[in-house]
């Protein structure tokens, strides 16, 4: 199937995908919210069970260590980020700790992405009775005998959901997604739903050099209420001076198709590269990438001969 009626698949009913490139973390102990307020770069300390919230951790210098949703349960904060990271983050938790009582623990599950404007007549088909309505909340559930998380999520395109699920429950709960939407969507589809709506991850289009007001994503993964946090000293020191960065992410509308990871070049020079990319029923090639500042929002650029003109994202609201 073509990339772009797979993406109108989904947009005119669901689709869903396993989301491998995920991992959880279970934070638990008495001051597991102010540990994770005082080093993430959001409010965490105002979670409510039931609610979640995107947040980044970085590293002192501002560069970004790894992007989150947090979720609050009754007794415990969930984290849910890129697995090549999660080491990471939980060696980070560890060195901050001195000492206060909280413990963490890497949770084995599966987790899943369900997408499109009907994904949620497809959580009932699979039995599940608990849907989460609002932007960053969840719900638990059973499936199959098993505990079921479902959450919706403002980075999720078309309107998307994850589903956290333990080991034991992936091949039914495979099976059931397949007989209720068919095959799973290939990721250059999931890539061009995320391009079309502007929606970076962590891991894919944010990596730990980037500082938070190049990605565009400042008002989403940032409290500007907020004290100190890891990195808190470097965002100000960008915000006092206006927010302006060497680079910025940005909406790339390709003569033709390209790929992530080739340059994006102007006059003959590397001015950034791409790092998300696909073919949008509605816009045709798009991509994401990094420009130099220098290049104007409605620029001209090259990547390997194809022309690619700078669009401010997102490209569908």
């Amino acid at each position: 199937m073509r990339i772009e009626d797979e993406v109108t698949r989904v947009r005119d009913g669901a689709g869903w995908t396993r989301l491998s490139r995920l991992g959880l973390i279970r934070v638990a102990g008495p001051q597991r919210a102010k540990f994770l307020h005082n080093l993430l770069s959001n409010d965490i300390s105002g979670l409510t069970p039931g609610q979640s919230r995107l947040a980044a951790l970085m590293n002192l210098k501002g560069q970004q260590v790894a992007w989150m949703r947090v979720m609050a349960e009754s007794d415990a904060l969930i984290c849910e980020l890129p697995l090549e990271v999660r080491d990471a983050v939980v060696d980070t938790f560890l060195h901050y700790k001195v000492g206060a009582p909280v413990r963490f623990e890497k949770v084995d599950a599966a987790i899943f992405g369900l997408f499109g404007g009907r994904a949620p007549e497809a959580l009932i088909a699979l039995g599940l009775t608990s849907i989460p309505t609002g932007i960053e909340t969840f719900t638990t559930d059973s499936f199959s005998g098993h505990s079921v998380r479902v959450s919706r999520g403002r980075d999720l395109p078309a309107g998307g959901f994850t589903l956290h699920a333990a080991q034991a429950a992936v091949m039914a709960l495979e099976e059931e997604l397949r007989s209720t939407l068919g095959e799973a969507i290939g990721p250059t589809a999931l890539e061009t739903l995320r391009v079309e709506e502007g929606l970076p991850w962590h891991g894919i289009d944010v990596k730990e050099e980037n500082l938070l007001h190049e990605t565009g994503q400042l008002k989403v993964y940032h409290s500007p209420a907020k004290g100190c946090y890891l990195g808190q000293e470097v965002v100000a020191r960008l915000e006092g001076r206006g927010g302006n960065v060497n680079k910025r992410l940005v909406g790339l509308k390709c003569s033709r198709a390209v790929s992530s990871g080739e340059d994006i070049k102007a006059d003959g020079k590397i001015v950034g590269q791409v790092t998300s990319a696909g073919v949008s029923p509605e816009f045709g090639p798009i991509a994401m990438g990094y420009v130099h500042r220098t290049q104007g929002d409605e620029g001209a650029l090259d990547i390997n001969g194809a022309l690619a003109e700078v669009r401010a994202l997102p490209f569908r609201f």
